[in-house]
Formats: C-alpha cells, sequence, structure tokens
C-alpha cells in the first residue's frame, strides 16, 4: 500500500514533500540540461530546453484533461510514473552518449531536423512525465490546490540553487544521477512498508554516487563531444590535462603546442591560452614586437602597453582569462593590475595549481567578478582600461533565453569606462563589429557632453584577425608622438582604419563620431547598427533578414561575413534557428493545447459561461509571469554582477515568494472574497512599477556590499511582487473546480503553452522595444487578467 491510497486527509499531509521533490528534480533537470547542451551544441540551442520543459508540462495538461472524466484514479500509479521519470533521467544520459546531433557538419537539413527531432523528443520525456505526475495530483486534489501549488513553488526555488551548487562536485552528466536519485527519495515518500523503503533508498544512494563511481579516471562522468567546435574532438583523443565543471563554464585544459596550453571554454565554444612563461619578464620585453606570436596572439594584444611603457601604469583587465593582457601590463611595466574574469576556476588554475604567471605576480591583482560591478565598486582610476572580446558562452550564465545580453558593449557601459579612466587614459578594445562599437562609445561620449570624439579615436584592422578590431579610445586627443607610438607597433601588419590627427583621409562617415546616424546611412547598412543600452543590451543581434548580407557592401568586413554569412547551412540561419523552432513548437503547442481539450475533453467540450475568459487568463498568467522572471534577471544582474548568481537568486526569489502567495490564498480563502481575490491584479503593478522607479538608487546602494548580501537584497527586493505573482494562478483554479476534472489539466497547459510564446515575444520586443516597455506590457498582462477573473470564475 502507498501513502497515495490512504484517505485523502491523512495523504495529505505527506504529499506536499513529494509534490516538492518532484518540482525540484524537475528544475533540477531543466537547468542541467541547459548547462549539458551548452557544451554539447550552443548556447543559444540550449535555449530551447525551457520550450521543451514547457511543451511537455503542455502535453502532459493535455492528457490530463483528457482522461480526467474517463480514468479511474489509481493513486498507486504515481509510485510507477515516479520510477520511470527516475528512469527517465538515466535514460537521458544514455540517449546523448549514443545519439549524437551535428550542427556543424551534417548532410542535409532534412536528416539534421530529424535527428533533432528525435533527440528533442527523448529530452522530453521527463518534462512529461514529471509534468503529468502533477497534473494527476493537482486534479484530484483541486480542493487544496493552493497549499500544494506552494509545494510545488517552493521545490522549484531549490532546484534552481542546488544546480550551481552541485555542479562542480558532479559535472553536468553527473547531476542527471543526481537528479534521478532524489527523484527515487521522492518515490519512497510514497510508500508504507518498511521492507520496500530500504532497498529503494539504497538505490537512491547508488545512483547518485554513480557519477563518481563509474568516471574511472577521468575527472567526470562525461558525455562524448557531439560536435568538433575548434577541433576538440581529436584534441581530447589524448587525455586533457584538466577538466573542470565550473559553475559559469566548463573548462578543459589540453596541451596544444610547444607554446601553450589551451583553455577550451563549454567544449570550444570560447577560447584562451596559458602561454609558457619562465617568469623571466626582461627577456620577455626583449622578444617584443618581434616575436610577439611566441607569447601573445599578436602585438594588438599590448598596444595600450607599447603606448603607456615606462610610465607605471595602473591597468584594468576585463576578462583576463588565460593572462596574455595582464603579461603584457607588468611587461611593460604596469605598477598595478587588476585582472577580472568571470570564470573562477581559470583564475584559480593559473594562481594556485600551476602557478602560472603572471597571477603569481605581486602587482597582479587577480579576482573572479563581472568587469562592470567591479567597477561599480571600485573607487579606482586606471591609465589602461583593456578588453579582449569579452562574453561568456554559458546561456545560463547570461540568464538571457533566446537572445544574449551584452552588458559590456553599451552606453551605459562605456560611460563607466570613461568615467574610470585618468585624463590622459586609454580604453583598449578587441571585439567584432567595429562601426558598432565606435557608434556606441560615441554616443556615450556625446551624452558625457564632450566633444571632438574623433580626435581620440584610433582604429586598426587585420583580416588575419577580422573578430578582433583594434579600438583604442584615449580620454585626451591624440598627440603625433603618441600616434607614431602605436603605429610603429601596427602599421607593418594592421591596416589603420582611423587616424585622429587625419581624420578626414579615412573612410568611415562622420556621423559615427556623433553617436547619431541618419536613416539614409543606418539604411545603407545591411545589418541592425542600433546603439545598444542597458533597456536593450543586444550589441550581438545583427542580423536584418534570414538571408546573406552581401560582402561587396563597405560595411560588411570579414568579421559581419563570418558572424552573418557563414552561419547559414543550406539556407537555414543557424543563429536564430532557436527562435524558429521555438515558435514552431509554440504553434504546435497552441493546436494540442486549445484543440485538445476542446474536441476530446469533457469539460472542454461541454458547455460553460466564460470559457473564453478562462483559456486567456491563463493565457495572461502565463504570458505575464515568464516576462517579468527573464526581464528582472536582465535588471538585477547589474546589482549582483554574477550572471549565474543573478540567474539563481532572481528565480529563487519568484518561485518561493509565488509558493508564499498561493499559500496565502488558500489559507484566507482568498477566492471567495469579491474584492480580496482583485488583490493580486493591483499589487502585481504597483509594486512592479514601485521596483522599477526605485532600482537605480536601490541598486547603487547596495552595490558596495559583499555578494552575499547584493544576493540576499535581490531576493528581499523581488519577493513582495513575487508573492503576488504566486496569487492568481491559485485563484484560478479555485474559480474553475466546478467546471470539470478536466479544467485543471487544460489551465496547466494553456499556462505552459503561453509561457512558451512570452518567453519569445519577450525577447523579440525587448530587442526592439527595450526591457522597460516589455516588462510593462506584462503588468498590463496581469490587468487584464483580473478583469477576466471574475467572467469564469464564481463565488459559492
Amino acid at each position: 500500500m502507498t501513502n497515495l491510497d490512504q484517505p485523502k486527509a491523512k495523504f495529505f499531509g505527506s504529499i506536499g514533500g513529494y509534490v516538492a521533490l518532484i518540482a525540484l528534480s524537475t528544475l533540477f533537470y531543466e537547468l542541467s540540461l541547459i548547462r549539458i547542451l551548452d557544451i554539447l551544441w550552443y548556447p543559444h540551442f540550449s535555449y530551447m530546453v525551457i520550450t521543451l520543459a514547457l511543451l511537455g508540462f503542455g502535453i502532459a495538461g493535455v492528457v490530463t484533461s483528457v482522461l480526467a472524466e474517463r480514468f479511474v484514479w489509481r493513486q498507486s500509479l504515481a509510485l510507477l510514473l515516479t520510477l520511470a521519470l527516475a528512469a527517465s533521467y538515466v535514460g537521458v544520459f544514455v540517449l546523448l552518449s549514443v545519439f549524437k546531433v551535428d550542427f556543424i557538419s551534417f548532410k542535409s537539413i532534412s536528416i539534421l531536423a530529424l535527428r533533432v527531432f528525435t533527440a528533442f523528443s527523448g529530452l522530453l520525456v521527463p518534462f512529461f512525465l514529471s509534468g503529468l505526475i502533477l497534473s494527476l495530483i493537482f486534479t484530484e486534489y483541486a480542493e487544496r490546490f493552493g497549499r500544494l501549488y506552494a509545494w510545488d513553488l517552493a521545490g522549484a526555488s531549490l532546484g534552481c540553487i542546488l544546480v550551481p551548487l552541485l555542479i562542480p562536485a558532479f559535472g553536468g552528466p553527473g547531476l542527471l544521477f543526481a537528479v534521478a536519485g532524489l527523484t527515487l527519495v521522492g518515490a519512497v515518500l510514497l510508500l508504507n512498508e518498511q521492507r520496500f523503503k530500504v532497498p529503494l533508498l539504497l538505490l537512491a544512494v547508488f545512483t547518485t554516487a554513480w557519477p563518481f563511481i563509474g568516471k574511472g579516471h577521468r575527472d567526470y562522468l562525461e558525455i562524448p563531444f557531439h560536435m568538433d567546435k575548434r577541433g576538440i574532438i581529436s584534441l581530447t583523443k589524448q587525455a586533457p590535462l584538466l577538466t573542470v565543471w565550473d559553475r559559469i563554464s566548463r573548462i578543459d585544459l589540453i596541451r596544444y603546442s610547444d607554446l601553450f596550453t589551451w583553455i577550451a571554454y563549454d567544449g570550444g565554444t570560447q577560447t584562451s591560452y596559458f602561454y609558457d612563461f619562465d617568469g623571466d619578464y626582461q627577456k620577455l620585453r626583449q622578444d617584443l614586437p618581434q616575436h610577439s606570436n611566441r607569447h601573445f596572439w599578436g602585438r594588438f594584444v599590448f598596444a595600450s602597453d607599447w603606448l603607456k611603457e615606462g610610465t607605471g601604469a595602473k591597468v584594468l583587465i576585463i576578462g583576463a582569462a588565460g593572462g596574455q593582457e595582464t603579461k603584457a601590463a607588468v611587461a611593460f611595466g604596469a605598477s598595478e593590475v587588476d585582472a577580472v574574469e568571470l570564470v573562477g576556476s581559470v583564475i584559480r588554475l593559473g594562481k594556485e595549481k600551476y602557478a602560472i604567471e603572471p597571477y603569481t605576480n605581486p602587482k597582479v591583482n587577480a579576482v573572479q567578478g563581472e568587469g562592470r560591478s567591479f567597477l561599480r565598486a571600485s573607487h579606482k582610476s586606471y591609465d589602461i582600461i583593456q578588453m579582449m572580446s569579452n562574453h561568456t558562452s554559458a546561456s545560463i550564465a547570461s540568464g538571457s533565453g533566446a537572445v544574449s545580453p551584452n552588458y559590456l558593449q553599451t552606453v551605459e557601459a562605456y560611460k563607466e569606462y570613461f568615467g574610470h579612466l585618468t585624463a590622459n587614459g586609454v580604453l583598449h578594445i578587441n571585439h567584432h563589429v567595429y562601426p558598432k562599437m565606435l557608434l556606441t562609445a560615441a554616443r556615450a561620449w556625446q551624452e558625457l557632453g564632450r566633444k571632438d570624439f574623433t580626435r581620440h579615436v584610433l582604429i586598426y584592422y587585420s583580416a588575419a584577425w577580422a573578430n578582433l578590431p583594434t579600438l583604442l579610445i584615449k580620454m585626451s586627443p591624440w598627440t603625433q608622438e603618441e600616434f607614431d607610438r602605436v603605429d610603429s607597433l601596427m602599421h607593418s601588419k594592421f591596416k589603420l582604419i582611423h587616424n585622429p590627427l587625419k581624420p578626414e583621409m579615412d573612410g568611415i562617415a562622420p556621423d559615427f563620431f556623433t553617436g547619431h546616424l541618419s536613416p539614409e546611412l543606418e539604411a545603407k547598412i545591411p545589418y541592425r547598427i542600433e546603439v545598444p543600452t542597458d533597456d536593450r543590451p543586444f550589441f550581438n543581434h545583427l542580423r536584418k533578414h534570414l538571408g546573406p548580407v552581401s560582402s561587396k557592401n563597405p560595411y560588411v568586413d570579414r568579421a559581419v561575413k563570418i558572424l552573418l554569412n557563414d552561419s547559414i547551412k543550406q539556407g537555414v540561419p543557424m543563429d536564430v534557428i532557436h527562435l524558429i523552432v521555438t515558435a514552431g513548437a509554440a504553434l504546435v503547442l497552441a493546436m494540442v493545447c486549445l484543440f485538445g481539450p476542446l474536441l476530446f475533453s469533457a469539460t472542454g467540450r461541454a458547455k460553460w459561461d466564460g470559457k473564453p475568459a478562462f483559456i486567456a487568463y491563463f493565457s495572461c498568467l502565463g504570458a505575464g509571469f515568464i516576462t517579468i522572471e527573464l526581464i528582472f534577471i536582465q535588471f538585477f544582474q547589474k546589482l549582483v554582477g554574477y550572471p549565474l548568481y543573478t540567474y539563481a537568486g532572481v528565480v529563487f526569489a519568484f518561485l518561493l515568494a509565488a509558493g508564499v502567495g498561493s499559500w496565502l490564498c488558500d489559507t484566507f480563502a482568498l477566492s471567495q472574497k469579491r474584492l480580496a481575490r482583485l488583490l493580486p491584479f493591483v499589487g502585481i503593478p504597483l509594486c512592479g512599477i514601485l521596483l522599477i522607479l526605485l532600482k537605480e538608487p536601490l541598486l547603487n546602494f547596495f552595490l558596495q556590499w559583499p555578494t552575499a548580501i547584493r544576493i540576499l537584497a535581490t531576493v528581499v527586493l523581488i519577493f513582495p511582487l513575487g508573492i503576488f505573482m504566486g496569487m492568481p494562478f491559485a485563484l484560478g483554479i479555485a474559480g474553475s473546480r466546478n467546471k470539470g476534472r478536466g479544467a485543471v489539466g487544460w489551465a496547466w497547459a494553456v499556462n505552459g503553452l503561453c509561457t512558451v510564446l512570452g518567453s519569445v515575444l519577450s525577447v523579440v520586443a525587448a530587442i526592439y522595444v527595450g526591457f522597460t516597455v516589455t516588462i510593462f506590457a506584462a503588468f498590463l498582462l496581469y490587468m487584464l487578467a483580473g478583469f477576466l477573473l471574475p467572467r469564469f470564475a464564481e463565488l459559492n
């Protein structure tokens, strides 16, 4: 006999923990799968995991809605479903190990589509099973939905913080066994007989421990690479020196040549090097610039240090990685260097395990952190601020969803860089698409009230390093002596794009130096050139249309061609395929979630007042919740700094607070109070608007505190809004119980559908109108839901 076979009153006291564990395992699996696919595929493909989760939940809701009236509920079925769910998590490990999807090398788009469909179908199974378990329980115990949903949200909130805590020990694939073990513990909660509990607990322990038992001589239990990104498959045939699953990225150290060790981020998505160096800086300096490639990617790495040699410069490196820029700063006589790197394991490996120069140098302060957060918390001024194509490749780390934001390339970012430079300081950036970089920096310069930007900018370009043009911006105008100094280093290997002393000689339109392009000029540029801001931080969103751009256009250099044209495979732009697939999945889900219950469910076929309002209500909740959650992740990144910690903190706060709101609805029977049930639909926009208005002063106040305090402040600030956001779903379910047993499953399905749609549309809206306008649209959705609730939910 299982606990589920007990009378409801007795059973309800123990089911909460079971629901929490199933919800915990679901979000745990979702985040683990995103991290795994970051490595096996690319970050923007792994975004589709969110779509899969909601698609699985939507289908489960439809199945529940259709079967609710016909199916005789046997509560012991939950035990079998739970065991199947645990097995499915292990099955995903097997599937990804033997069935590869290669987005680089494929024979035809139809074969790729078939392989993607097959892989996604397998990855969907755990989401479907967990969604089915939860929707069946919610249907059976609909009269206590508020409290059960609170347990669900509380469990999910714990799941989102467990993944970053456990991934360094288990590795991404190992988390699949950890979540299977957690699910088996959930099965134990369903059992009464002790003789079954002990074997199941032992199986849970063994399953959880398998990543450590089965890894053999390797650092982790791993899934073979699917794609040969930067040749990583061939290079790892000989065992890598070391593999580390950092909370931000997976790091593989591979001996690449006699000169350096390759630092492969996320299976080769990004790269850096630990160059061999004996610590003799005098000998290194004598080798430069003639033998630059023995020690650096090229001479462009130390262009600003070359300029400032002998001045005892104070230097900030944002994205220190393998330490090339830091080593150059020390070699050219910097007095102190702050080297900031988001992936802490790279710093620790260089500083502790391998004791690599420059990270052991007393002049170097190497820290884990996010560049802008480090700057905002610092009162120092620098002679050089340097960035080398700095961004993270992990999708959870960016917390972004479909399109990755880049907060290091916005108007506000450049203002902060300029504000932390000395009077003669220089900003040194190597990053792709220099026209957009130049335009963004010019806008920041103009908004600061500064003039004659053209006299402060020096740009070099090389086809060999097309993705890393060199942009040097000095706070004081360039002098002939300074220009000659840099040009003596660069002219033999790089093309001079802009000479600040002879601006009329280059081909850059003067508009670029004002920060504002004329509509005519903007129309001539075949990619998106809009200036990114913190409200619209999508620097890398360049594509205007799905086709290729003409390489004959004067504004299309090799970097743009690589980004836009080379990403098109057999007519399909792989950089936006995730949005296309998600939109397609949403359409399929719409057909299933809307017409499945209407045609096959007794609740859907029955005539009852308010059916359109019922569908629209749960649609508003799904789209509104995901939009607010995704945008607040972006808002609070400025405070927390670490993208992954921001994601975990914001999602944890929303889910836990929403659980409290759901519990309050049930405890105080708000669904039966005419005015009280409208409280959240007023509270959400009021709390949200107040938080937005106070956001900047509050964030600036908390920036001075340690990271743990900033995360706590994030949770506290979000919590009141989250409580209100947890109420509407519980109120809607309470108001629709009398519509038939299938109503709960149908609401679950429609909510999942519109969460998918909301996640896509919120990103698209943010690109075109910004985060602020998009979040106000989400507040309006909740106000519309408040208008719809009385039209189907009658007071008893």
